[in-house]
């Protein structure tokens, strides 16, 4: 029988190598897709030696048209039986959306949302061969907000949840599971410390460190959770966000993310990092 694979997208870095690290310390083979760079060869070396497992990789821009399509293809080609699905890469970023790039929010519905999209749709007819198999969609807190300054990302995370639990309500009679995991802070990279940083005391509060993130979020799908909120602050501001008239919500979420902002010389520079 052929080996099984976990393959994680954006798997070199961030939230994907931490998803990485912690499928392969639960004894399962990992492929690896990222953009190229000596990242990805190094994470892959990392935890081939550390867990013993099986690891392959390969260099690939999401944003390309056929870059779904060649991931699934490489999968077939090279026999590699996948019954998990992570779909972790992703861009995030802060910007004054007048004053960014057309190309800056091109990116991210590319990566964001088509590569997702079509990935799951690539994948879904092997990982139902399989009696039990998983699709676990990184999104964000940001998706239940329309956050200023992060219009976008935002909007895309919430195309994320929505479609998940969708793709869920299809998928209910059949062996494969798929789950969304929205925290809200993950400390991954610099940018994501400044980011979390220019929030204070609320930044600090809601973070959640990436190898922690993994862990939860693994457990939560393997018990079929279908949308996973990391933390109990988290919890209750999506419960008290309910109680907030929306004019008023607005206002709190402009003055809360002008903070990302200002730093970066406003306008009309922008903060980009994997998500």
């Amino acid at each position: 029988m052929n080996k099984k694979y976990t393959l994680v997208t954006g798997g070199s870095m961030g939230i994907g190598k931490a998803m990485a690290h912690e499928c392969a310390s639960r004894n399962q083979n990992i492929l690896l897709v990222a953009l190229p760079g000596k990242e990805l060869e190094e994470t892959a070396r990392e935890i081939s030696e550390k867990f013993k497992v099986d690891v392959q990789f390969l260099a690939i821009d999401l944003t390309g048209l056929d870059a779904p399509k060649k991931v699934y293809e490489w999968c077939i080609n090279n026999n590699f039986d996948v019954d998990f699905l992570i779909n972790n890469a992703g861009i995030a970023g802060t910007s004054v959306f007048q004053e960014s790039d057309p190309e800056y929010s091109d990116i991210r519905i590319m990566v964001n949302i088509r590569a997702l999209v079509l990935l799951t749709r690539y994948f879904l007819p092997l990982l139902q061969k399989h009696e039990k198999s998983y699709i676990l969609n990184i999104g964000s807190l940001s998706a239940y907000y329309a956050i200023p300054y992060k219009a976008v990302y935002s909007a895309s995370k919430s195309f994320v949840v929505q479609f998940t639990r969708a793709i869920h309500e299809e998928l209910r009679n059949t062996g494969i599971s798929i789950s969304v995991v929205c925290p809200n802070g993950v400390q991954t990279n610099e940018g994501s410390f400044a980011r979390i940083k220019s929030h204070g005391l609320m930044g600090k509060l809601t973070q959640i460190p990436a190898d922690q993130l993994a862990r939860l979020s693994i457990s939560k799908v393997y018990k079929g959770k279908i949308v996973i909120i990391p933390k109990t602050v988290n919890r209750i501001l999506l419960l008290l966000n309910k109680l907030i008239p929306s004019s008023m919500e607005q206002k709190i979420l402009r003055r809360e993310f002008e903070k990302e902002v200002m730093p970066l010389n406003y306008p009309p520079k922008v903060l980009n990092e994997p998500a």
